[in-house]
């Protein structure tokens, strides 16, 4: 198809196709953002993850791996989780101490960290190694912030971290 077609005159300008009229500045095409099928509900888990949480079953137990769940489903934004444990009790129709220990074991293990209160509600965060939910571009820096910080998910030697328990 000839420039002249669709508008173009050259790199620098266009013309309006009904008026004629030159104007300065070339026509850009800007492809429309691909929506996801998910919408907001979505993050990117490395497989790993799952091998871990498996790894660690005998230390989290089942309440564990199912508080691990409730927290991965209220994922929000660059990895944070705003929830109280009472809120993640009932819906688990769980004992809230039960709840308290198995954030206390992904606290040890380095999956979860505690951030500052909001409310009533705790805040956490999920190792960015682990899964992540925010912009691509973001995950290498927090990654990167993570490691720099300290923060690692324990490997292969958890049973010194619960000396008392099978």
């Amino acid at each position: 198809m000839k420039p002249d077609r669709i508008g173009l005159i050259g790199r620098e300008s266009s013309y309006d196709i009904k008026t004629g009229e030159v104007k300065r500045g070339a026509l850009v095409w800007v492809p429309e953002k691909a929506k996801s099928q998910f919408g907001k509900s979505w993050f990117q888990m490395a497989q790993d993850t799952l091998k871990k949480i498996n790894e660690n079953r005998k230390l989290l137990g089942l309440e564990g791996v199912v508080v691990f769940n409730a927290l991965m489903a209220r994922l929000d934004f660059e990895n944070f989780i705003q929830v109280s444990q009472s809120e993640i009790a009932q819906e688990l129709d769980m004992k809230a101490s039960n709840v308290s220990r198995a954030i206390s074991r992904l606290e040890s293990l380095g999956f979860i960290r505690r951030g500052p209160k909001v409310g009533r509600s705790s805040t956490y965060q999920l190792h960015p190694e682990l899964a992540w939910k925010g912009k691509p571009g973001k995950h290498h820096t927090a990654r990167e912030v993570a490691k720099a910080n300290g923060w690692k998910v324990i490997e292969n030697n958890q049973a010194a971290l619960f000396p008392n328990e099978d």
